[in-house]
């Protein structure tokens, strides 16, 4: 049994956590699921999951901390509890949504969840490497889409469960209940290369190359990912094993440079841009006209899909698209094009958006 701490997205998060077949599913507490899952190596590989780790019983407690020198605790008189019944030396309150330092280095994080129960943390969200891609890259727009890092991840994760339901249906896969493989799905079946259309800054290319997916990236524009690529080399967040290749393109036009991913599966993953910036203060009339600007792309966009199946490439695509609070019709829109190019759109409907923003971000899911 296994536990996971949900981020501040939980639908979100609940939709990648399905990567991973999870079974059994209970919440304990708010913000708190519990679980069971065959595949726990790739809880470590989810985006939008603060903390997990799995369960153990009080009783069982003693023996699995016998070595640890201090603990992280949320409720200090749970701590008192343990210092007096099991002997620890020392703890220190956690707060769920946070990371202490000298906890996760040197001691053990638990999880107080029901009756005798505890979760014991052992895999924690990479925030040092969503700080790196958003704030650390030397070429880098406002003009440009900003997409977080972290959403990149869970989109990915999101895209691949969709991919794995994909496959699972085709017919010549002799055993389709071990396609289980995230990076290379192989030899039960094919592996997965990532495609980013507005490649832009690359952020959805440093974070498929973190995860050892192969990459192709194009772009109207595709100066600052060129810029941003010796640098991203460097960190210590770059897999040399994984291949990627970007070329220039204009969304709006045909693709003249024919995608080459062998007998893979294909995964877009790509934001084009939220539009100008909206306050209360912008008009009903400027919320209209920015949808239309960003609809208008995402036709392009939907068109180039459509396109693939001529090479035989029947991709998997997650992406954003902008979020109002009010006067809302590009989902619709998009839904509308898609039938018309016989591709299936399904949305998540939790918004992705930062406190006090105006304008947020909706994933669809396109197959």
């Amino acid at each position: 049994m296994y536990f996971a701490i949900l981020g501040k997205n939980p639908d979100i998060s609940k939709a990648e956590l399905e990567l991973i077949q999870p079974t059994n599913i209970s919440s304990p507490k708010k913000g708190i699921i519990t679980f069971d899952t065959n595949k726990p190596e790739l809880i470590s590989t989810l985006g939008g999951i603060i903390k997990a780790g799995s369960i153990v019983k009080e009783k069982d407690l003693p023996e699995v901390l016998k070595d640890v020198k201090i603990i992280g605790i949320k409720e200090i008189a749970n701590g008192k509890h343990l210092k007096q019944t099991i002997g620890i030396k020392r703890f220190k309150t956690v707060d769920f949504f946070h990371t202490d330092k000298e906890i996760k280095e040197k001691g053990m994080e638990l999880i107080n969840l029901w009756n005798g129960d505890y979760g014991r943390v052992e895999w924690y969200q990479n925030i040092p490497l969503y700080e790196t891609i958003d704030f650390d890259k030397p070429a880098r727009s406002m003009h440009m889409g900003m997409m977080p890092a972290k959403l990149t991840h869970m989109m990915i994760n999101i895209g691949l469960h969709s991919l794995k339901s994909k496959v699972h249906k085709v017919e010549w896969l002799d055993r389709p209940e071990d396609l289980i493989d995230l990076k290379t799905w192989r030899p039960d079946g094919p592996s997965t290369v990532i495609y980013d259309p507005f490649v832009w800054s690359g952020t959805t290319w440093f974070l498929a190359n973190t995860l050892g997916f192969e990459f192709i990236g194009s772009d109207i524009n595709i100066s600052y990912v060129e810029q941003n690529a010796k640098w991203r080399a460097k960190t210590p967040f770059a897999n040399s094993k994984s291949d990627f290749q970007i070329f220039q393109h204009d969304i709006t036009t045909p693709l003249t440079n024919k995608i080459d991913i062998a007998d893979s599966q294909l995964l877009i993953i790509s934001e084009w841009r939220l539009g100008p910036i909206v306050t209360a203060r912008t008009s009903p009339e400027t919320i209209q006209r920015n949808q239309k600007e960003v609809l208008d792309m995402y036709k392009a966009f939907l068109q180039r899909i459509k396109e693939l199946s001529t090479w035989n490439i029947q991709p998997v695509t997650v992406i954003t698209i902008p979020y109002y609070q009010t006067d809302n019709f590009l989902e619709k829109e998009l839904v509308i094009v898609a039938q018309k190019f016989w591709l299936s759109l399904s949305s998540i409907s939790e918004i992705y958006q930062r406190e006090n923003q105006k304008i947020g971000r909706k994933i669809l899911i396109i197959s």
